[in-house]
């Protein structure tokens, strides 16, 4: 695109060592219908040919849309990552792409289209999709809740059902809130709950992505209680990420004493959590486990075993993982 007009709308493509899926991500992506895009392809400092691929898609664009693909020099994570490309890009309105999911090809027109229905007061775009398998088959529907008929006391008695990567967003709610916490790892709900507690969200009832499960990037089974630790420790740090990021922005907001309610008893497993797999020996592990009195006693000794005796547990959990046909892979709150 020529000349110095900025677009209204960026589209953001993220990702990570999807070398196998990415390039039809990025295509899906260029063949956007509509008014012209600010599109950036961005690599999270993949280990395989990502970028490559991103970069050899965004030169041989030929379109009305300004296109350009980069490359992190370090791993950043989806919360930094999400952090740059907002501090980047110029679009007042902010689509969302996956590396390994297909944006349908009227995805960005219809969702642009339902934000200036609004009167451009919706903070929050969600749509329905398509779940897609690794191999590229088509399932069923995802429907997301109806995301305008949300509350912030409707949140905090249930936390609304919607897929991340149907997302299209605000620049004016992210500088309100400012930066993702560094850990941040679930930011579809960061997102749809600062809408919530602002100019509120919409869901478009039409299906607009083809949303890719499992795949190459899907973890694998635990090989030794070591990894079974590390995998619990980070999933962890990113659940107390969240709870701290919606903490802080509840309060910028004006509804942390609500917010911070409801998250309490998520919170308390969490740091109980955090004091089982960080405890330096089995007797300071059994201290923290008198001292959270106020957890289940059933729970708080199941993960007392599992932390003191990590081998043994993960060796349980791949004989579970087998029986239930699971031995294709294995995701990280299986351990919680």
């Amino acid at each position: 695109m020529q000349g110095d007009t900025t677009p209204r709308t960026s589209l953001i493509l993220l990702a990570c060592n999807q070398a196998a899926t990415v390039r039809a991500a990025a295509e899906s992506c260029l063949a956007q219908r509509g008014d012209a895009l600010e599109i950036v392809l961005s690599d999270d400092a993949s280990s395989d040919d990502t970028y490559a691929v991103l970069r050899e898609v965004a030169q041989s664009y030929r379109g009305p849309h300004r296109v350009r693909a980069q490359r992190n020099p370090v791993n950043l994570g989806i919360g930094a990552h999400y952090n740059r490309l907002i501090a980047e890009t110029r679009g007042e309105l902010i689509v969302t792409a996956a590396g390994d999911d297909i944006s349908l090809p009227h995805r960005v027109a219809t969702l642009v289209a339902a934000w200036r229905a609004s009167g451009e007061r919706a903070e929050l775009i969600a749509s329905d999709c398509i779940s897609m398998a690794p191999d590229g088959s088509l399932g069923e529907r995802i429907v997301n809740d109806d995301l305008a008929r949300c509350s912030v006391e409707s949140w905090c008695r249930r936390r609304p059902f919607t897929v991340g990567a149907t997302h299209a967003f605000t620049r004016r709610m992210m500088e309100r809130f400012g930066p993702f916490v560094p850990d941040l790892w679930y930011e579809d709900i960061v997102m749809g709950l600062r809408a919530i507690m602002t100019g509120g969200a919409l869901t478009v009832a039409e299906p607009l992505v083809h949303y890719r499960s499992g795949g190459s990037s899907r973890p694998t089974l635990p090989a030794s209680g070591d990894e079974l630790v590390a995998r619990a420790r980070r999933q962890n740090r990113r659940v107390l990420a969240e709870i701290l990021q919606h903490t802080l922005d509840a309060r910028v907001a004006g509804f942390e004493a609500q917010v911070a309610a409801a998250l309490a008893p998520t919170l308390a497993k969490e740091r109980y959590l955090a004091s089982m797999i960080d405890a330096p020996d089995t007797s300071a592990r059994w201290q923290a486990c008198r001292n959270a009195s106020a957890l289940p006693l059933g729970w708080r000794l199941r993960k007392f075993a599992t932390y003191s005796c990590p081998e043994q547990a993960s060796w349980i959990k791949l004989a579970q993982a087998r029986l239930r046909g699971r031995s294709a892979g294995w995701t990280e709150p299986l351990v919680r």
